[in-house]
């Protein structure tokens, strides 16, 4: 298999998961709200006349209200925007690529973060500025995800700023209350919705002892099965009927004249083209459970639900990214309209006999020859999956724009030791390490961390007076045990790789990397011995809402290649003790057809897998051009994925002659249920176990 196939796999897998509306990456240019159709806000009062055209005015904010993490679209309604309006939440500015001009009433925004309660909205265009007082409030709490089925039994994440979960706190959707609510630690809570009618609710977070309530406002969604853009399957279960839904995954449009087929004999009555909607509709005594579709069209990957139980079916179908399907160029980006990161300054702080001026880095060991004393300073990632020093993902490179990031024992400021890091505009924390570093090779070993928590910084700002205090020693451990590991496959695992971060909820996580060095990642050929990460903190003070994210996998070779299984554990709090991680998944192997064979005469790909059951199995197939040909979605107990050969079908071809490329991802997600599976479930952080193999096949 060639290193281009293999690099494209994972991305092949992903590009849904992240891009269709979900809470991955975030991404401004997609389904923003509002695109340029009439808005309906449930505001009040007359039309718009046109009077006054010219003039600038900013009447209110749709919605007035959203999470304190920022990220959310919101419509500016007023008079005079043009497509170089500048806008601001609490003095904080929009980012300039984040401004969607929809007309000179109306102008869509993805807010950025702030502090909690209500803060003034400003627009100025051509030097004149307008300011609505308490025009948007932020509020205390998010809900990830935040839509879900009618039916309930979505797995949710609460969380707060600023905010002191404790055992037996009620979370409610609308006013009904939500099960199996664990508080994970003071700032993250989790729970399982209850049903519902679809539209939105209200989530309310009320404390144990005083009753005392938090809410978030229109804060989760329920969606009934037609709903397309939550992707995937519902509606109940299948009675004599199948509604599909065809929609395109990089614009979210329908795709019309999209073959689909309900089963593999092309002679059932039951196939033929969507309608200008992208919707087709299967009826019939003989549509019974279990059942599979099949969705194809030409220039775009084909895609096969497998024996479900759902009555309403939606597809994402990923175009080519090939010239001969008449691919146009990219709509130019508005000039001048980029993105803009921010600067944090302040200084280290160490206590000491000087109340009035810096102190001697006491908790840091006198160096040896060939060592320093040095310091690092960074922010907290979005997420795990977001580092990344790619601005608009990520964290940018801290030492940008002359930065000082890297803090030795001189120059000394007025208390401590001056940094500067350049930082993504976002809510976040600033930490540093300090330890000995090597002068020759650059390895670091830390000895002790200090955490800015609270700290909100917009686009094109210079957050200053952000002192840290360097008080946390790094004395525990915590100690992780690999069990229950499945069988090996035909050329691997063969090699263990393990990462402990440290996870403070809304302000992302700690993922700490030095000199291009993960400091918490355990690499290790065998597992017969405990896996120990040292120089930990404890999770007090600055962390004590903080939980470590465990990931143990087994890969195979240097770079952490397939085959690979991987184990995750969230909320971990056991400092100094050793947490036991098993119930791994097993390796798929694949039965029909074997490495490098040919697809068997009945065009069923067929693998097996010891260890635990997974819920969810994923099927990639690359075919010989390169181009993404096929994905399925079965249940983690169906391990066959039919592929029908509808060459027949005008306008459609075959799998292309020579060899493929096959993946199967097996998944374990909490609380999934096949025949409501939505296509955010493709993002692995939803994920708790999963194994992952490769291979080859001829057509």
């Amino acid at each position: 298999m060639s290193r281009r196939l293999l690099s494209r796999m994972p991305a092949l897998l992903f590009l849904v998961g992240f891009g269709c509306g979900g809470n991955g990456v975030p991404d401004a240019d997609i389904n923003l709200p509002d695109g340029g159709s009439p808005m309906v806000d449930g505001g009040t009062g007359l039309p718009d006349s046109g009077i006054g055209e010219g003039s600038l005015s900013l009447d209110r904010v749709v919605p007035s209200f959203g999470p304190f993490t920022g990220g959310n679209a919101v419509v500016l309604r007023g008079r005079g925007f043009t497509a170089d309006a500048q806008a601001r939440f609490g003095g904080r500015d929009v980012q300039p690529a984040d401004h969607r001009l929809i007309d000179d009433r109306r102008l869509e925004v993805i807010a950025p973060a702030g502090e909690v309660g209500p803060v003034d909205v400003e627009v100025t265009v051509d030097g004149e500025t307008v300011v609505l007082e308490d025009g948007y409030t932020y509020e205390p709490i998010y809900v990830d995800p935040d839509s879900g089925a009618v039916a309930g039994g979505t797995f949710v994440t609460i969380t707060g700023s600023g905010t002191s979960f404790q055992d037996g706190d009620a979370v409610t959707f609308g006013r009904t209350a939500c099960t199996d609510v664990t508080v994970v630690s003071p700032t993250v809570i989790t729970c399982r919705t209850p049903p519902s009618a679809a539209g939105t609710v209200d989530v309310t977070v009320t404390d144990a002892e005083d009753a005392r309530e938090i809410v978030a406002h229109d804060a989760f969604t329920y969606y009934d099965s037609t709903d397309p853009f939550s992707g995937g399957l519902g509606g109940g279960s299948i009675e004599g009927a199948i509604n599909i839904t065809v929609i395109d995954a990089t614009t979210g449009a329908p795709v019309p004249d999209a073959y689909a087929i309900v089963g593999e004999d092309l002679s059932t009555v039951h196939q033929g083209l969507t309608d200008s909607l992208g919707q087709i509709t299967f009826s019939g005594p003989d549509i019974m459970p279990p059942a599979t579709v099949h969705i194809s069209k030409f220039c775009y990957e084909r895609t096969s639900v497998v024996a479900f139980d759902a009555r309403d079916v939606t597809v994402f179908l990923i175009p080519w990214m090939d010239p001969m399907c008449g691919m146009g160029e990219p709509p130019p980006s508005t000039p001048g309209r980029g993105r803009n990161g921010s600067f944090i300054e302040g200084e280290l702080i160490w206590y000491g006999p000087n109340e009035m001026g810096p102190n001697p880095w006491g908790n840091v060991p006198e160096p040896r020859p060939g060592w320093t004393r040095v310091a690092y300073v960074y922010t907290t990632a979005i997420n795990l999956f977001a580092v990344t020093r790619d601005p608009r993902y990520g964290n940018p490179d801290p030492a940008a724009g002359g930065s000082v990031h890297r803090v030795l024992e001189s120059p000394t400021g007025t208390l401590g030791y001056p940094y500067s890091i350049f930082a993504r505009p976002a809510g976040l924390a600033v930490y540093a390490l300090a330890g000995l570093e090597n002068d020759t090779d650059g390895r670091f070993i830390p000895y002790v961390m200090g955490v800015g928590r609270n700290v909100l910084a917009g686009p094109g700002e210079t957050v200053s007076g952000v002192d840290i205090v360097m008080n946390i020693p790094l004395d525990h451990y915590l100690e992780v045990e690999v069990t229950e590991l499945p069988m090996e496959a035909r050329t691997g695992p063969d090699r263990f790789r393990l990462r402990a971060d440290i996870d403070l909820g809304g302000e992302g996580v700690i993922v700490p990397i030095v000199n291009d060095t993960d400091i918490d990642t355990i690499r290790r050929r065998d597992a017969s011995r405990a896996f120990r990460f040292v120089s930990q903190p404890s999770l007090e003070g600055a962390l004590a809402d903080g939980r470590y994210r465990v990931e143990a996998g087994w890969f195979t070779g240097d770079f952490d290649g397939q085959p690979y299984s991987v184990a995750v554990e969230n909320g971990v709090t056991a400092i100094d003790s050793t947490l036991v991680m098993g119930g791994y998944l097993g390796i798929p192997s694949p039965t029909a057809p074997a490495y490098g064979d040919r697809l068997p005469d009945d065009r069923i790909l067929r693998w097996d897998a010891d260890g635990a059951e997974p819920d969810l199995n994923i099927v990639i197939i690359v075919d010989a051009t390169g181009n993404p040909a096929w994905r399925m979605f079965l249940p983690g107990d169906v391990r066959e994925a039919p592929i029908p050969d509808l060459s027949s079908i005008e306008g459609l071809d075959d799998l292309n002659p020579g060899f493929l490329t096959w993946a199967v991802f097996a998944v374990s997600i909490p609380g999934f249920d096949f025949d409501e599976f939505r296509y955010e479930y493709l993002n692995s952080r939803f994920w708790s176990r999963w194994a992952v193999d490769y291979f080859t096949a001829q057509r």
